[in-house]
């Protein structure tokens, strides 16, 4: 009997744990640190080429079916440029991988394993996720069907309980620095909502090709997922101190409280990050060995190994913080959003000259 192949459901909620980390952790303190107060306004007007995207991502879709992007990029553009395709994406799914585990160990680290060495802290997650991703996409839609309610729960809780710190007139005046601010925040804020097109890679394991209508609704939840923690560490501890913290939406958790005898409650925050961080690297993992159509079990295992040892390794040799932090505000986010936005509309372009081609030929077929 064949297994049940993923939901649409299960898919949504892999996105939202996945990208809702880089938009809660990596987007807000650049958007903070490029637009300061109007970077809510950032966010906003991001929906319209946000919008524009997804609905390029539903229409490829249609031509996808349960063909991956690699296969179906192959057979209309050739070997060569297939090739370099795989490579391209590749490199990109290695560098989430690479900026996520930096990231996770870093906050680990500083603030709630400070006498654990960042090697142990790597092993753990990496060989967590590399088993994950092995066992496929069926287990990581299920995993994340698992973790996920929790995580929007205590995120609502979190928004709710804070109200009391909460002043939304920090939120005015608006354009005090004129509109550079915020069309350089935009950036940022589409740098991490373009990766709506992992989609792209979930579809073809799906049971159901995904509609327009979800792909709309999908990218409006991930801009809720930007937009919410952003207002929420402006309005709460106002603009200018929130773009110093190193993580503001986390922040947000020091100053909750559970009930009248229990003061800190930031320990739920270790729950929100490791089960978005666990999500985005396995997800990444198995992308990555998809890439390359790599089947056999065996084959598979020491390639998911082989990335967790690689990985692993290369915390031994890490970034400090502030040039780790320069790199992804001044290099990597403008390159992913120029990254993705390029081969959005490559495959859109291939896919619309594709559908006119069978419609002239279909059109030009001579009757019987």
């Amino acid at each position: 009997m064949k297994p049940r192949q993923p939901s649409f459901l299960q898919a949504m909620m892999l996105i939202m744990l996945s990208v809702g980390l880089i938009s809660h952790v990596l987007i807000i303190p650049a958007l903070l640190s490029a637009a300061k107060r109007d970077s809510w306004i950032s966010v906003l007007l991001s929906a319209g080429p946000y919008l524009v995207f997804a609905l390029m991502l539903a229409y490829v879709s249609r031509f996808l079916q349960h063909q991956t992007l690699h296969e179906w990029l192959t057979s209309h553009l050739g070997k060569p440029l297939g090739l370099l395709f795989r490579v391209g994406n590749s490199l990109f799914f290695l560098s989430v991988i690479y900026f996520t585990l930096h990231d996770t160990t870093t906050w680990a680290k500083t603030s709630y394993l400070t006498e654990t060495p960042i090697l142990v802290t790597s092993i753990a997650l990496m060989s967590l996720c590399a088993y994950t991703a092995y066992k496929g996409i069926r287990s990581l839609a299920f995993t994340a069907g698992l973790v996920l309610p929790l995580v929007v729960l205590l995120g609502f809780y979190v928004a709710i309980v804070n109200t009391q710190y909460k002043d939304y007139s920090r939120l005015l005046p608006v354009l005090e620095q004129g509109w550079h601010p915020v069309l350089h925040g935009m950036i940022y804020s589409l740098a991490g909502m373009f990766e709506l097109l992992f989609m792209w890679y979930i579809q073809p394991h799906l049971a159901k090709r995904i509609r327009v209508w979800q792909y709309v609704m999908l990218a409006f939840i991930i801009l809720g997922l930007t937009l919410g923690p952003l207002i929420g560490a402006i309005v709460e501890f106002n603009p200018f101190e929130a773009a110093k913290m190193r993580y503001p939406a986390f922040e947000e958790w020091r100053i909750a409280s559970l009930g009248k005898y229990i003061a800190q409650t930031d320990f739920f925050s270790i729950y929100q990050w490791l089960a978005g961080a666990f999500t985005r690297i396995s997800l990444a993992m198995y992308i990555v060995v998809e890439i390359w159509n790599i089947k056999s079990a065996s084959r598979r295992m020491i390639s998911m190994v082989s990335i967790a040892v690689i990985f692993i390794l290369s915390m031994l040799y890490r970034l400090d913080d502030m040039t780790f932090e320069k790199l992804l505000v001044d290099y990597i986010f403008p390159f992913n959003l120029l990254y993705l936005s390029g081969l959005a509309i490559i495959a859109t372009s291939v896919a619309f000259i594709s559908s006119r081609h069978q419609r002239r030929k279909h059109h030009g077929a001579p009757s019987d």
